[in-house]
């Protein structure tokens, strides 16, 4: 049997892919035990790395590095990775680390349970499981009244929001509506692709100090970035590839500033 491109060895070290294409890749892993061991290896990297940098997870993205970040993402990354040279990879790690660990966009860590920020998270994601099925009425007012929408929602949140534009990543806003929350009313924006996926941007008032680093969110299926802004706090959940919702939470990241 051939030998794994280095290619595919990337994108299945990064969780990418589908179940059959990954499940497949595993197959082949079976049989060959150099590319295991180039996955061990990465994975050593990327725990030193992590250990390395721990002290700085947590601290806010710099303007520099979130316009690195969204120029970064057109990019072929997996592509630009491959032609990477191996003395050069560690090197190369590093820096995607720093972008990630300066915002914690990569840290993927949990919120402890029981604190402000984990609450406010649970709910913008019991509040995406609720409407993103619904068919009929996913949303109180359309995106026919944009406008009227994002004033009768700043109105009662209480300070100015907007939705974000997602068409970069292929989502359509199709809504939103108002929901309560234990700080008093939330907003929530949904988004919809040509496939049908949604996603959607839940904000709340004071549930938060300021902290802008991202946080990731896990509960069952569902999953999320939440981050706190000023007075407001917004997150972002979806089922879709984690990546892409990153990308999407870095986009909205950026126009409600």
């Amino acid at each position: 049997m051939d030998a794994i491109p280095e290619d595919d060895l990337i994108r299945y070290h990064a969780g990418e892919g589908g179940s059959a294409e990954r499940a497949a890749l595993a197959r082949r892993l079976q049989s060959d035990p150099e590319a295991r061991a180039l996955l061990a290896e990465w994975d050593r990297q990327d725990a030193e790395l992590g250990a390395a940098f721990a002290g700085v997870l947590g601290e806010p993205l710099p303007m520099e590095m979130r316009q690195a970040l969204i120029a970064a993402r057109t990019e072929d990354r997996a592509g630009a990775r491959a032609r990477m040279a191996l003395p050069l990879r560690l090197a190369g790690a590093v820096a995607l680390l720093l972008l990630g660990a300066a915002g914690g966009y990569l840290a993927g860590h949990q919120p402890p349970a029981g604190t402000t920020g984990a609450r406010f998270a649970e709910n913008a994601l019991i509040a995406h499981a609720t409407y993103v099925t619904e068919v009929v009425h996913p949303v109180e007012v359309g995106a026919a009244e944009a406008e009227h929408l994002t004033q009768w929602l700043s109105k009662r949140l209480g300070h100015p929001i907007k939705a974000p534009d997602f068409a970069s990543a292929g989502f359509r806003l199709i809504g939103g509506r108002l929901l309560p929350a234990d700080t008093g009313p939330a907003a929530m924006f949904m988004y919809e692709d040509g496939a049908g996926h949604r996603v959607t941007l839940y904000a709340a008032p004071g549930t938060g100090t300021g902290d802008t680093a991202f946080r990731f969110i896990e509960r069952g299926n569902a999953q999320g970035f939440y981050w706190i802004d000023g007075a407001l706090s917004y997150a972002v959940a979806g089922d879709i590839p984690r990546e892409t919702l990153r990308a999407i939470a870095v986009a909205a990241y950026d126009q409600l500033i």
